[in-house]
């Protein structure tokens, strides 16, 4: 007669026992990520999971230091940076005002922080004045020579030449070219007409002709299919 008592019978195999020990004390929590101290000027973070520090200051290691704003600086929207004040230009760790010279204005958007005046260009950091060529007007342009020639006339060196336009021929859409008009094609500076044998027509381009449909090209004319 087998005498197993009951309490030997669900007795657990020291081994497995281990293992289900093991399992239950290293059980993942979001309470284990976040300690129960924070540090100071901490807060808990607002994904769940340990700590980030308040606005104005920054995560060093285990603690929160406060950013330091220079003069003449802010603190940006995200809480974790500064920038120079309108007016000033970062250098190293601190704001340095910007030096606007004459005939300019205080831009952002430059890197020297100031943008010269519409009719001056920047250069050695003044703003001189631009000399506009007759038949010319000037443009905002930080690139070319800050103007240009008005329609009909075409940038020569630093003066501005009337476009000498052939028979047969009209100025471009931009005003600084001229084009043929349809049935004539351009040669050297000259509009020549293009000739068009019988049992053909103007193609779309208008500077070349193609055969009348029932009929094909032989050599330079158009014959009966």
């Amino acid at each position: 007669m087998n005498n197993v008592t009951g309490f030997e019978r669900w007795r657990v195999p020291a081994g497995l026992l281990a293992v289900v020990l093991l399992a239950v004390t290293f059980v993942p929590s979001a309470e284990a990520e976040t300690p129960n101290v924070l540090p100071e000027n901490a807060m808990k973070s607002r994904y769940g999971i340990g700590w980030e520090c308040m606005t104005g200051f920054q995560r060093v290691t285990d603690r929160c230091s406060r950013i330091t704003v220079p003069a003449n600086a802010y603190l940006d929207a995200s809480g974790e940076r500064w920038r120079c004040a309108r007016g000033y230009l970062r250098n190293d760790q601190a704001c340095v005002a910007v030096r606007v010279p004459q005939n300019a204005y205080l831009d952002d958007s430059f890197g020297t922080g100031w943008r010269c005046e519409r009719g001056y260009r920047e250069a050695q950091g003044q703003c001189l004045a631009i000399v506009v060529p007759s038949n010319a007007h000037s443009v905002d342009s930080s690139y070319g020579p800050g103007w240009e020639c008005a329609r009909g006339y075409q940038s020569v060196q630093a003066a501005c030449a009337l476009i000498d336009v052939p028979i047969n021929a009209f100025l471009s859409r931009s005003g600084k070219s001229w084009e043929c008009e349809r049935g004539f094609r351009r040669e050297s500076a000259q509009c020549v007409a293009v000739p068009v044998p019988a049992n053909a027509h103007l193609d779309y381009s208008g500077e070349a002709w193609k055969c009348d449909r029932g009929f094909h090209l032989h050599e330079a004319s158009c014959v009966f299919d």
